[in-house]
């Protein structure tokens, strides 16, 4: 049974609302250059922006802005250590909400008769959460299930605060150069479509399902989902028993508890290195030893994804930096920050001190989270800001070396690394990758085919009056100016189809397509000279 939306909030009485937050703590002149209330200056101060002041203010905004703070913590790019320290006081631990009120969610979810599909349903929640509250119960087939329900409202109220700091900060954008340099807009919808990705909680069943499958396969477990009873605001959960990994402990030459750190490390490297989704905060609640080593995650509500794209540039960035290749380092994460006006040279300096640091180490004398905290400082330091889908890798990373080096003080993770880093060079250089993209080469040449003839009948043109028609961009003509005195040779139809050929050969023969191309070659050198 489809369950009702929920009623939307008025952003005015929430503005409202968030404007007297802002007062409250202290923020008056921000308030006014935000246009909550009246002032003669559109000037934001930075000086109000005090740790304290605004983990307050997201404290008191309630569940976006404690899930805000959150996230804000990981984001060692953006702020110091004080600055961190004070976000991470924020806990998403709230209240349970009465079960009086939560009733009805089930009811519209599985209908009035709801507890005929149980042969127990404990009321008492196990947590509670700004976004759900979850139940153990039975089925009447004697499954035992963890039953997880939004608790009522909160789309609404996440929604309508999402809304009003996306706006905020394009006012803030648009009257501070300084914030706009980070891109607070970008961040804020890149948040506010997580939030309601996590809001949604058959996504986040369908994610345990898809992330668990990839995990089945190096023996990790996660729970099966009971899809008769799940739906957007109730999913309902195979309930793994194991020990919480929260209670382990130091592990004191503890062999299992070893096994089990190298077996979660190893799990969280695979799903982030070759899978590509992960979990995204797999912190010891969500992780359980089960039997004397297995690892088991729960809670797939928050996810991070990596394109391939964005995967193959970690790949080019570990290289870089492997082979201290410092101007493909700065690339790199000038490519990521939104190719800023940096001082580009001392970049250059600052990367190359940085890479010499750890020069000559052995891999498993070095820690992730002292390796991030040197390139965080150099971020900041020329306010190099990374993409917010990078923001989950971090805080993922981080969470899991510090798990780690809890139970196993002397495993060092980046250790770990090596092998699965091989196994994606591999795939990336393997003979079908070597395919596909010869594949694709091919589809571009035949499009460029399309378009030969046309080429050619303009080079006649050119060949037979001497005059070659130009039509200047005015935006371009300082581009053209560095280009001046070079000359673009004519390449001939023989080449054209030549290369052509060698596209369409790819799937019959290498050799051929192969030698195709090299013909092509010699023919493009002969025709320059």
């Amino acid at each position: 049974m489809a369950s009702p939306p929920e009623k939307p909030i008025s952003s005015i009485a929430r503005a409202a609302e968030i404007g007297r937050i802002l007062m409250r703590h202290g923020a008056k002149t921000l308030a006014g250059a935000l246009g909550f209330i009246p002032s003669s200056s559109n000037v934001i101060d930075p000086r109000e922006f005090r740790p304290a002041a605004v983990v307050a203010f997201l404290r008191d905004i309630g569940p976006v802005g404690i899930k805000l703070g959150q996230l804000l913590a990981t984001r060692s790019d953006l702020f110091t250590e004080h600055w961190i320290t004070a976000f991470s006081t924020l806990h998403d631990q709230v209240s349970p909400v009465r079960f009086a009120d939560i009733e009805p969610v089930l009811a519209s979810s599985w209908g009035e008769d709801w507890r005929n599909d149980f042969a127990q349903f404990d009321e008492q929640p196990l947590a509670s959460a700004s976004i759900a509250q979850t139940y153990s119960a039975k089925l009447r087939d004697g499954s035992e299930v963890i039953v997880k329900v939004r608790r009522p409202g909160t789309a609404a109220r996440m929604e309508a605060d999402v809304r009003l700091l996306v706006r905020l900060a394009e006012i803030a954008e648009a009257r501070s150069p300084d914030i706009a340099r980070y891109r607070p807009v970008e961040f804020l919808r890149t948040f506010g479509r997580n939030l309601a990705w996590e809001m949604d909680l058959a996504a986040e069943s369908r994610a345990c399902e898809r992330i668990g499958a990839y995990l089945e396969t190096i023996g990790v477990r996660t729970p099966a989902i009971h899809w008769e009873l799940t739906g957007l605001r109730v999913n309902v959960q195979e309930r793994l028993y194991g020990r919480p990994a929260s209670s382990l402990g130091a592990s004191s030459g503890d062999p299992e508890v070893a096994a089990f750190a190298k077996c979660y490390a190893n799990a969280v490297l695979r799903m982030i290195i070759l899978n590509g989704e992960f979990h995204g905060d797999p912190h010891p609640g969500n992780v359980f030893l089960i039997g004397e080593q297995d690892v088991g995650f729960i809670d797939f509500g928050s996810v991070g994804t990596l394109t391939k794209a964005r995967r193959d540039e970690i790949v080019r960035l570990v290289l870089a930096i492997a082979g201290e290749e410092t101007s493909d380092v700065a690339d790199v994460l000038l490519a990521w920050a939104g190719e800023p006006k940096v001082d580009r040279d001392a970049l250059a300096v600052d990367l190359d001190q940085l890479i010499g640091e750890f020069r000559g180490t052995v891999l498993s004398g070095i820690e992730f989270s002292q390796i991030f905290s040197r390139v965080f400082d150099l971020l900041r330091d020329y306010r190099l800001v990374l993409p917010p889908d990078l923001a989950i890798l971090l805080r993922t990373l981080l969470t899991a070396e510090g798990f780690v080096r809890s139970l196993a003080p002397d495993y060092n993770i980046a250790e770990e690394t090596r092998p699965i880093m091989t196994e994606l060079l591999a795939e990336r250089f393997s003979l079908g990758s070597a395919r596909s993209g010869l594949k694709r080469l091919r589809g571009q040449l035949l499009g460029l085919s399309a378009s030969l003839p046309d080429i050619l009948a303009t080079a006649n043109s050119i060949a037979k009056s001497g005059y070659v028609p130009v039509q200047l961009d005015p935006l371009s003509i300082e581009q053209l100016a560095g280009l001046r005195n070079e000359r673009q040779s004519l390449k001939g139809p023989l080449a054209a189809a030549l290369i052509i050929a060698s596209a369409l050969l790819v799937d019959q023969s290498w050799l051929l397509a192969g030698g195709a191309l090299v013909i092509a070659g010699v023919v493009l050198i002969r025709k320059s000279l």
